[in-house]
């Protein structure tokens, strides 16, 4: 008995060690199109502002448990919200800039937004990557 006591306790232990243990710190770079970083870029949690880039697009913020997504925002760029996976600790971003659809309704613009958003982007990270700007190929979020 007292030997199945002892190792129900160390086995408590080890596992509170390893939950209070773990520091799960997030890095990243945010670059716009023609893959010049962005610097004070704002990194948000709801409307929280949780970090901002650096001069050369980085980023590191510790990731709690209230932090399911982020939203990046630049001016004058269109946001990008990310859904922060747990096997995923660096998160590059590539920003479009905002285009304007002058005489389209907002579900068109939108339609059209996001077909250029799905063109583009698959590309930069692509170009990116091979301008070993990016360190993972393709974006893991």
């Amino acid at each position: 008995m007292k030997k199945l006591k002892t190792t129900i306790i160390v086995s408590l232990l080890l596992i509170l060690q390893n939950s209070f243990g773990q520091e799960n710190i997030i890095t990243g770079k945010v670059v716009d199109s023609q893959l010049k970083e962005l610097p004070m870029a704002i990194i948000l949690c709801g409307s929280k502002i949780i970090d901002t880039t650096d001069f050369n697009g980085n980023f590191k913020f510790k990731l709690t448990s209230e932090i399911k997504n982020i939203t990046i925002r630049f001016i004058g760029f269109d946001s990008e919200k990310i859904n922060i996976k747990e096997n995923c600790n660096v998160i590059e971003v590539v920003l479009l800039e905002s285009g304007t659809y002058d005489f389209v309704s907002l579900k068109t613009a939108e339609r059209k937004r996001i077909r250029r958003r799905n063109k583009l982007l698959p590309k930069l990270y692509a170009e990116a990557y091979q301008k070993k700007i990016f360190i993972n190929e393709k974006p893991c979020w």
